[in-house]
Formats: C-alpha cells, structure tokens, sequence
C-alpha cells in the first residue's frame, strides 16, 4: 500500500484494504475484551468487535459485486477435507467412503454438502446477504462515505 495514493487505487483494492483493516480491529478488540477484568469493559470491546464484523460482512458484500472473480470462490463451498488434501500433496489425508452411485455427480465426482439450505452467494456468516437498499451508504468508513472527506 505504500507508494499507492488513494487516487491511484481502483474500488476493489480499496475496499479490500477496508476489509483488511476491519479484520486487524476485530482481533484488537477481542484481544481487549479477553484481557480485560472488568465486565463492562470486556462487553464495550465485544461490541465494538461486534460492530467491525457488520463493516466486515458490508465490505465483502461491496467486493462480491464488483469483482466477479472474487464472487465466483462463494458460488463453490469447500468441500469438507479440502485442506488435509492439500497438505497431503493431494491425496486425502483422512479417509473418505467411497460415494454412494445415487449421490455421484456427474465424472463420479461427490457434490459437497451444503452446510445451510440458502444459496452459498446468498451467505456470509451464515446471514443472508442482501442487496444494498438504492441511495444507501453500505460503506461507512471516513473517506469512502460518498461525498469524500478524510483529507489525506
């Protein structure tokens, strides 16, 4: 990000940096939160963590629109042993059963299980994931409000 003003960024990478720093404040304020001894203050911090993860759901919302690459990786669930196979060199490291032929896709391949009835495009932390409402501001992080600001 150094060397990259804002003007020279596009959307997309700016929305991913928002993404990126939303992520970082919700592990700094469960950190807080664990380290704190008073209640209160432990709840002010899973408040503010809870607060961040609605930016993070919003900001992953605003990059699945505008990047069809990027939203084509939630149209496909990871299949359950996906990343044992990948540290096994692509051989299963736990054993699977062979699939039963009513429930073989086509090529012999198993379909995944979804883990919820909704669609996977429609899923992000297992809440559905509507469209922006027209004339809203889904983003509300200082400079990318519409309108500009943050003077950097």
């Amino acid at each position: 990000m150094a060397g990259n003003s804002d003007t020279e960024r596009s959307d997309v990478a700016r929305i991913r940096a928002v993404l990126a720093r939303e992520l970082e404040t919700i592990n700094e304020y469960e950190a807080f939160a664990a380290a704190s001894t008073d209640p209160e203050v432990r709840a002010f911090f899973l408040h503010l963590a809870a607060e961040e993860k609605e930016h993070v759901f919003e900001a992953t919302h605003m990059l699945r629109m505008l990047d069809a690459g990027q939203d084509a990786h939630f149209a496909h669930p990871i299949a359950p042993g996906h990343f044992q196979q990948a540290v096994a060199g692509g051989k299963a490291a736990v054993p699977t059963p062979p699939p039963s032929p009513s429930t073989a896709a086509p090529h012999g391949r198993t379909p995944p299980e979804p883990l919820t009835p909704l669609p996977p495009h429609r899923l992000i932390y297992g809440m559905p994931a509507p469209p922006p409402s027209e004339g809203s501001h889904p983003l509300t992080v200082g400079p990318l409000r519409r309108g500009g600001g943050g003077g950097r």
